[in-house]
């Protein structure tokens, strides 16, 4: 940042736009700023491909179909199954884990009281689990999400990006780049994982594998493979 500020490097990026704001935002700010867009906007959409990956190595029929979708997409079909392949990803391992709020006024949840100021947790990990609402969670079964298939669901069940008011602006964005980027790569190359069992995930600021997850790229593929 100051390096940009004493003329050093140039181009139209994050660091450039926030300089040129008329609200003359000052080091911490344009710093805050960064930090913000790099773990919003990276870290969580690399943390989400990686599960995502490791998953279709656990599940290569999945992995065919995505790749048989990918291909369809080219005819103008829709990447339907890929999206529910993203959303069964986000609901096992959401790379935002855990969100914070605070209570505005007193109230009562599940009987616990809860004091005005206090602050809430939600662990979207373990709510994505919860038996009552996803039949055998630990299944990774992406026709969860087939329109209509649970229509007694309850609001609020499903929470990888938020939920509301500070619901993540940037969802839009990070589904439809997920979707490009799962679709393009398995059109490029086949992955094999080196270990087939999916790493046990470790609760950092956002959720990660606790060891890498290594492929083995056997080269191109073709649906027909």
């Amino acid at each position: 940042i100051e390096g940009r500020r004493r003329g050093q490097g140039a181009g139209l990026d994050l660091v450039a736009t926030l300089l040129a704001t008329d609200d003359g935002l000052d080091h911490a700010s344009i710093r805050d700023q960064v930090k913000t867009f790099l773990l919003a906007g990276h870290e969580t959409s690399a943390n989400l491909l990686t599960w995502t990956f490791a998953l279709l190595g656990e599940h290569p029929g999945a992995a065919r179909r995505v790749l048989e979708e990918a291909d369809a997409v080219l005819a103008g079909a829709q990447r339907t199954y890929t999206r529910r392949v993203l959303d069964e990803a986000l609901r096992l391992y959401p790379p935002i884990w855990l969100v914070e709020r605070r209570a505005v006024a007193d109230d009562v949840l599940a009987g616990c009281p809860i004091p005005a100021g206090s602050p809430v947790a939600i662990c979207q990990y373990v709510l994505h689990r919860d038996p009552e609402v996803w039949p055998d969670p630990e299944r990774f079964d992406p026709d969860r999400f087939v329109a209509g298939a649970h229509p007694l669901r309850p609001m609020g069940a499903y929470l990888p990006f938020g939920a509301g008011l500070r619901a993540c602006i940037g969802e839009a964005f990070a589904r439809m780049e997920a979707e490009i980027v799962l679709a393009r790569v398995v059109q490029t190359v086949r992955l094999h994982p080196l270990d087939p069992v999916v790493p046990r995930p470790v609760p950092f600021a956002t959720l990660r594998p606790r060891s890498a997850v290594l492929m083995r790229v056997l080269g191109s593929v073709t649906a027909q493979a």
